[in-house]
């Protein structure tokens, strides 16, 4: 009976949620159709830092005080009305009247808490602290040496800080401000933790339990300061309403987001394909790309810069990988082109081996001169060949090669299964060693396991195939080499640390650079953001990418380009319309400074949803 009972109660839910999708979907004039993932219901809740978040709507609900775009490190003001940097002060004052979605005023105190409650973001490391002065002002005081300017600006447009409402987490903002009181500030960099402060090991355990009672409470459903609100969720649905009190109502032109949870990129197309949703993200193959633009004509897509590699990464740990030479003949010994038209047809490859960078940045922070100190790893089986018989190696009359001892070794190339891109790239590399004389296997598992296999121990695998060269948060490339030799990149090939010691867990790398000098990777890599000349900062960079590239301790396939289908039938405002028949609706990576910032910004994991808030994106009429 009790089940009986559950049913005859959800039913009617269920009835009331399929009648507004359905009713709403047929007025397309004022309903922007997106798709994403969630946590699904009864799991689903309004706390964007418990398990799962809020998924897709996070986006259209929350915001920060500031919107970077990620690939160009364009900065939008959202919250913030103003930034003033002051030597070590930079003085925010927020936009007045911006209220929370239940009517709450929005205020200083509120970016306090986000940064008291969530302490282990980047700007807490680098501050003493944030004084308000005012409900709309509030000062940032950084440590001293402070980062150099334009590293500021990107460490605090990195953060969300509209999520956590001091009135509706206050206990648990007072708590962890109460424990904090309690650490004493230090000038030992080793033990500095959030604000400069000492955390001992029992006040870190009482943060982290308080941390976890957070998580456990919040609204029913997510309330941000952001331009929708949402209404209702079921497994496969979500509907957003506009925000009628949003700051910049007025640049608004939509009244509803309709959010579909395809539950796999099959279906996702699917749905585009038959026109039921307004954008997808992503570039498929050229085959299912060319067929979904001949089926459906209200589609374009936009080929855009994506600052991320796919490629493979070695395993030190693992002879002979443990040998920079033997390394550098893997490189050698594979054709990037065949791995790209199976991986990425539009991606493109690189006459390096690695840099712990995007190849595009290459040319912005390196000089030609310095670019041209490089070793260049293009496709030569030749020179492959000739490094391993400098090893020792031989070639037997099987075609594969054999140690110095004798024996032909075979290899693993691990790669999460689920990642089709990674696992197609991931086979052509296999083959083509195999062909080589290197016996290679593609070990594809869950991709719940896949890191642990590769980082435990001395690791489950002689290869790992993830994004490599790759910028998550913003372009300076500090941010994509740290990725690497401080991240998990770095764990997947098992780079050298120190063991024990002061300085346990440190990278235990000093390497020659360019000019034959020794550099402290660990040093160089931590002093970065406080260089405060350019040319400072590139030296640092090209020294960098140099004994990276010089070291093969991986190798780029291709960097990505990513994408965006978009439906003009029913959205107007997307860029470079008039190029549309030109390229028959499939636009190639725009080469023009102004077309580069509107493609990027249509991306929403690049721009967020920039295109909405400045007011760009309306309905068809």
């Amino acid at each position: 009976m009790r089940f009986r009972k559950l049913k005859l109660v959800l039913l009617p839910v269920v009835m009331v949620v399929t009648l507004l999708l359905n009713g709403c979907t047929e007025d397309n004039s004022k309903v922007f159709r997106d798709l994403g993932g969630w946590p699904k219901p009864p799991l689903f809740q309004g706390n964007p830092f418990a398990s799962g978040g809020v998924g897709q709507a996070s986006q259209y609900t929350f915001e920060g005080l500031f919107q970077i775009v990620r690939s160009t490190d364009k900065i939008y003001n959202r919250l913030a009305e103003s930034v003033e940097h002051k030597g070590n002060e930079t003085i925010i004052k927020i936009r007045p009247g911006v209220t929370w979605q239940d009517g709450k005023p929005f205020t200083s105190k509120d970016v306090w808490s986000y940064y008291m409650l969530n302490n282990g973001v980047e700007v807490a490391k680098h501050l003493t602290g944030i004084e308000i002065t005012d409900d709309t002002t509030m000062v940032f005081k950084w440590q001293e040496p402070s980062p150099f300017t334009e590293m500021k600006n990107l460490f605090l447009a990195q953060d969300q800080q509209a999520t956590i409402p001091y009135h509706l987490y206050g206990k648990y903002i007072d708590k962890v401000d109460e424990l904090l009181k309690q650490a004493k500030p230090t000038n030992d960099p080793d033990k500095k933790g959030p604000f400069g402060l000492e955390i001992s090991d029992k006040l870190r355990k009482d943060i982290d339990k308080n941390w976890q009672d957070f998580l456990k409470a919040g609204p029913k459903m997510p309330v941000g300061t952001g331009p929708f609100i949402v209404k209702k969720v079921t497994a496969s649905d979500m509907i957003l309403e506009k925000n009628e009190n949003y700051w910049k109502v007025e640049n608004i032109h939509f009244d509803r987001i309709f959010i579909k949870n395809p539950g796999s990129d099959s279906s996702g197309l699917a749905l585009l394909k038959s026109g039921k949703i307004d954008t997808y993200p992503g570039t498929p193959p050229k085959d299912i790309l060319e067929n979904m633009l001949a089926t459906n004509k209200d589609l374009v897509h936009y080929r855009m810069f994506d600052p991320a590699t796919i490629g493979m990464v070695f395993n030190l740990d693992k002879p002979p990988f443990d040998n920079p030479k033997f390394r550098q003949a893997v490189v050698y010994a594979l054709d990037r082109t065949k791995i790209r038209e199976v991986g990425n047809y539009y991606g493109q490859e690189a006459d390096v081996s690695m840099t712990g960078m995007p190849q595009s940045e290459l040319s912005k922070w390196i000089t030609p001169d310095n670019r041209e100190k490089m070793t260049k790893f293009s496709y030569n089986p030749d020179k492959a060949g000739e490094l391993l018989t400098e090893l020792g190696w031989k070639k037997g009359a099987d075609g594969n090669w054999a140690d110095p001892s004798g024996k032909t070794p075979e290899f693993i190339i691990g790669v999460s299964g689920g990642w089709l891109q990674a696992v197609n790239s991931a086979q052509i590399a296999a083959e083509q060693m195999t062909k080589f004389g290197l016996p290679t296997k593609l070990l594809a598992v869950d991709g719940s396991v896949y890191y642990n296999n590769a980082t435990k121990d001395k690791g489950a695998y002689h290869m790992s195939v993830d994004w490599v060269d790759v910028s998550w948060g913003f372009m300076f490339p500090w941010n994509s080499l740290r990725n690497f030799y401080w991240g998990g990149i770095g764990n997947m090939a098992h780079l050298p640390k120190f063991k024990d010691g002061p300085d346990k867990g440190k990278l235990n790398m000093r390497l020659p650079g360019p000019d034959g000098q020794v550099v402290d990777i660990e040093k160089t890599l931590k002093g970065m953001p406080y260089l405060q000349k350019e040319e400072e900062r590139k030296d640092a960079i090209f020294k960098l990418a140099w004994i990276t590239n010089e070291n093969a301790y991986g190798v780029g396939f291709f960097q990505n380009t990513t994408g965006y289908f978009e439906n003009v039938k029913t959205v107007k405002g997307w860029p470079r319309e008039d190029e549309f028949e030109k390229y028959n609706r499939s636009l190639p990576v725009p080469t023009e400074p102004e077309d580069i910032d509107a493609v990027s910004e249509i991306n929403f994991g690049f721009g967020g949803i920039t295109y909405f808030v400045e007011g760009r994106l309306s309905p068809r009429e």
